[in-house]
């Protein structure tokens, strides 16, 4: 049997079931590598490092509610920053060492369309599945800077 918890980032209180636990959450990136190329008709490509920081509620117990991620990314964008085709990889980690890794795409030419799902994971993670939606929100103190929030299910080996 597993236990499903269920990823909300919305503002909102912890809700708990039998089955599932809601929570919120929030990440912000720091931009640390990644010059936009301009290709010669006109697309923009950028391949980018970031350093986060998520911020969840709601966890279950044992499970830390603050974890730091490395992430990778490869913007793709019309001449005027549109979004043509975007992917990412995040490698999560607790405080303890443990952590996780996702990968998701972002396709919508406003970036409204953004997706993620969990491909490993080890320690307290190990045999987790998540898969969700995901928004980013934009800069938070320049333009260097980012946030972005989500709404996932996770799975979870007894």
């Amino acid at each position: 049997m597993k236990t499903t918890i269920q990823l909300v980032v919305l503002s909102g209180a912890l809700a708990v079931t039998s089955l599932a636990v809601a929570e919120t959450g929030k990440g912000y990136d720091i931009n640390t590598v990644g010059e936009p190329q301009v290709m010669s008709d006109g697309t923009i490509v950028r391949e980018a490092g970031t350093d986060s920081i998520w911020f969840m509620e709601g966890q279950p117990e044992g499970f830390p509610s603050i974890v730091k991620a490395r992430c990778t990314a490869i913007y793709v964008m019309g001449p005027d920053y549109s979004n043509k085709g975007s992917t990412f990889r995040c490698t999560a980690t607790d405080a303890d060492g443990d952590g996780y890794v996702n990968v998701g795409s972002i396709t919508g030419a406003d970036w409204s369309v953004c997706s993620f799902k969990t491909v490993a994971g080890w320690g307290k993670y190990a045999g987790a599945a998540v898969s969700g939606v995901c928004q980013p929100t934009g800069s938070f103190a320049g333009p260097d800077t980012g946030s972005f929030h989500w709404r996932g299910e996770w799975a979870l080996a007894e």
